[in-house]
């Protein structure tokens, strides 16, 4: 059996066309890897002298997808292919470890199975690891699999980049170099489109046209989130996961001299004094242009932080950073009856402890003018996401101050072993990022804010 043209693109039939014994690919996501795999897999199994082959992906879905191109395949070749489910590979007598089947006549199968490494123990035939990158045992997962091809079994490794520091990246590293005994392929979006990746996708008769390609790229954008994800999910250009979401450089470039500094209130006794007194210089700094509210709320480990946003000049310049340590919820709440009248919008953090003061903050202001967030991984992404972009458009205007300035650079960009894309906020004796988030909600309160009536203007 050989592959048919109309079948596989150029990256494909040069992946299938490879007899290397060992092979690689750093690759792009949606150009259907794991479809040409499962063929090449098929084949392997159930030629006359075929072998066992042992599939693993980061997930079980994966696992699923894989076996029913495998069966998919099987029927195209006319090729007698029995289902065997799910079947028991291993079971020391307390944990039985299953995959999913497909045999042939001559007795071989392939068996697709989860990322647990126990798995492949004691397992003889071809190996082949999908997303590796993305393995929550990527160690554990070799030292398994490797000898399970120790007398002259094929093995097949492909993945997106998940950061440099990765066992994956290194694999990679090591196959660029000379006298290397892997073959290494790299196709990234770009070259997956001059192969005629988006024809195949729209089942097009002619060349795509360059919006047709534009907006398909646009999409591989949309679902990479941001510039850094979609270079080492669409690139093939691993990044380095030691490196803050926010840098410095970005930070700075949203420092203007133009704007005052704004106000920065900090302290566990500013319920103590009167609030009355701070609204004078929340006046002054302003300029009559429409203001937000971010709360993220904490209570004795992590601060509240209120972040107050003015739209001025086509930018989202802040006005005054309250940061509230290990202040009593009643007193939290009296800074919010303050403020609130003042904004047009606010967004406030409803997670956990937070329930009560974004409750009664909605109650007492409205939904008109109060938003309750819950940090699901789905918020903070989207947040997280829109801060960049606003940021990397020059389009806010943040506090000098260096606690600040730290604040932003805890934010880590990480993706999970199911390949989700996570922000997450490292903690220390000063929060957890609390100051970020609260300026995350406020730009987002910028960013779907009702018009409303009876909105208080200082000044």
């Amino acid at each position: 059996m050989t592959a048919r043209t109309p079948y596989f693109l150029g990256y494909q039939q040069r992946w299938l066309q490879d007899d290397a014994r060992q092979k690689v690919a750093e690759k792009s996501r949606r150009i259907g890897w794991t479809y040409v795999e499962a063929y090449e897999d098929m084949r392997d199994a159930a030629k006359a002298d075929g072998m066992d082959v042992w599939f693993s992906s980061a997930d079980l879905s994966a696992a699923r997808e894989y076996i029913k191109y495998v069966e998919m395949w099987s029927k195209a070749a006319n090729i007698v292919a029995k289902d065997l489910g799910e079947i028991v590979v291993q079971d020391d007598g307390q944990n039985s470890i299953t995959a999913f089947a497909v045999e042939y006549a001559n007795g071989k199968r392939v068996n697709a199975l989860s990322s647990n490494p126990k798995g492949f123990r004691s397992k003889g035939g071809k190996v082949v690891l999908d997303e590796y990158a993305f393995h929550e045992q990527p160690d554990e997962m070799w030292r398994a699999a490797a000898p399970s091809v120790l007398w002259g079994y094929p093995i097949r490794v492909f993945s997106s980049h998940n950061g440099k520091d990765t066992r994956f990246n290194r694999l990679v590293e090591e196959a660029r170099q000379p006298g290397g005994k892997w073959s290494l392929h790299s196709v990234t979006i770009m070259d997956a489109l001059n192969d005629g990746l988006l024809e195949k996708i729209l089942r097009l008769d002619r060349m795509a046209t360059p919006e047709e390609r534009d907006e398909f790229l646009e999409s591989c954008r949309s679902i990479a989130g941001d510039e850094e994800t979609f270079q080492q999910e669409f690139m093939v250009n691993p990044m380095d996961g030691t490196t803050a979401y926010i840098e410095h450089a970005l930070y700075d470039a949203n420092v203007g001299t133009e704007v005052p500094e704004p106000l920065i209130l900090r302290g566990a006794d500013l319920h103590q004094i009167p609030l009355e007194q701070y609204l004078p210089l929340l006046a002054f700094t302003r300029t009559g242009g429409r203001l937000f509210l971010g709360v993220d709320i904490g209570r004795k480990r992590d601060l509240t932080v209120l972040w107050l946003l003015e739209e001025t000049g086509g930018r989202l310049v802040t006005r005054a950073v309250v940061e509230l340590h290990v202040v009593k919820f009643r007193y939290q709440f009296a800074w919010l009856k303050h403020l609130l009248p003042l904004v047009e919008h606010c967004e406030i953090d409803e997670t956990g402890i937070g329930a009560q003061l974004a409750e009664d903050a909605e109650e007492d202001f409205g939904e008109e003018r109060v938003t309750k967030v819950t940090f699901t991984d789905k918020e903070k992404r989207d947040m997280a996401v829109g801060v960049k972009n606003v940021m990397e458009d020059a389009g806010a205007r943040l506090p000098s101050t260096a606690v600040v300035k730290a604040d932003f650079r805890k934010i880590r960009r990480v993706v999970s072993p199911s390949g989700r894309v996570l922000f997450k906020g490292e903690r220390d004796a000063d929060g957890h990022a609390d100051r970020f988030w609260a300026f995350a909600l406020a730009v987002r309160a910028a960013t779907r804010t009702p018009k409303l009536s009876g909105v208080v203007v200082m000044g």
